[in-house]
């Protein structure tokens, strides 16, 4: 299947804004890296405006967008509205940081977690298709979450670290670590099962008698056997999986040596480009379960 940049763009754009900003909530409940709020605020809000503008260059016309939005159960209705939600609760944040000098109360938090867990669940699962084998599976939509888990939290510990120090002297704190390490492990492990069930979908192909390019009439159409992660795709799954390795080991260095200003951004970069490696094997696995030879 054609690559789709804008919508790889999108999905991990807005996987890495609703990724910090749940950390940064869950940082709030917490009370610390308070001086860190605003900038991890502002990082958010960015990777969200650009994420949102990128789907927009997947359409030729991009002004037609808005006849889908009258139907609920349009994929892009839900989208939209989940995305409208988190940017509403991003804004009540707002309000709280500037009024409270960085303390936001616990509330708001919760519901700011809440709300990008639902748009990191709604987005993944508006890309399942019955049709497509390798796409309609809940790993994919693990997969998604697996990435905010990383990108989110290395990022955080990040600017935990390059702001001004707390009052208590301490720049990260090891809740920090411990949440990279877990996050990065976890965007691993999804990574992971969701290439080994990518595998297993070429069985879920059925040959629909016989059609040729009238251009090459000697050549199939389509080649199930470059439908799998470990045959056409295996560049991208070797990048994906060597991405989400060295996240991994970019946090444990950062834990260890409790130097985050470069470990923390060295995992997060490692885990958003294993992100788009994933999603760029995602559209090359997005063969129909109806294919023609």
């Amino acid at each position: 299947m054609e690559l789709q940049w804008p919508l790889i763009l999108f999905t991990t754009l807005l996987a890495w804004s609703a990724g910090l900003f749940a950390t940064q909530c869950v940082y709030a409940l917490r009370g610390e890296a308070v001086k860190a709020q605003m900038p991890a605020w502002i990082v958010s809000a960015v990777l969200l405006v650009v994420g949102g503008v990128a789907v927009f260059m997947h359409l030729e016309h991009w002004e037609r967008i808005f006849n889908g939005f009258g139907h609920l159960t349009s994929g892009i209705t839900q989208e939209l509205i989940a995305i409208v939600v988190l940017a509403v609760v991003a804004v009540v944040y707002l309000v709280y940081l500037r009024r409270t000098e960085g303390r936001v109360p616990a509330w708001v938090a919760v519901i700011g977690i809440v709300a990008s867990a639902i748009l990191l669940a709604v987005m993944a699962h508006s890309y399942m298709m019955a049709a497509r084998p390798a796409w309609n599976t809940v790993c994919q939509i693990l997969s998604i979450v697996g990435a905010a888990c990383a990108m989110g939290p290395a990022t955080m510990a990040a600017l935990a670290a390059a702001a001004p120090k707390e009052e208590s002297g301490a720049e990260v704190t090891a809740f920090a670590g411990l949440l990279a390490v877990g996050g990065t492990v976890v965007n691993a492990a999804t990574t992971l099962l969701y290439i080994a069930v990518m595998a297993t979908a070429s069985s879920s192909f059925v040959s629909m008698g016989h059609y040729f390019d009238p251009t090459h009439p000697t050549q199939a159409v389509a080649d199930v056997t470059l439908l799998t992660p470990f045959g056409g795709g295996l560049p991208m799954t070797l990048l994906a999986i060597v991405a989400a390795l060295a996240a991994v080991a970019f946090a444990l260095i950062g834990k260890k040596q409790d130097t985050w200003k470069l470990w923390g951004v060295a995992a997060a970069v490692c885990a958003c480009v294993g992100a788009v490696a994933l999603r760029v094997l995602f559209y090359q696995m997005g063969g129909s379960v109806f294919l023609y030879f």
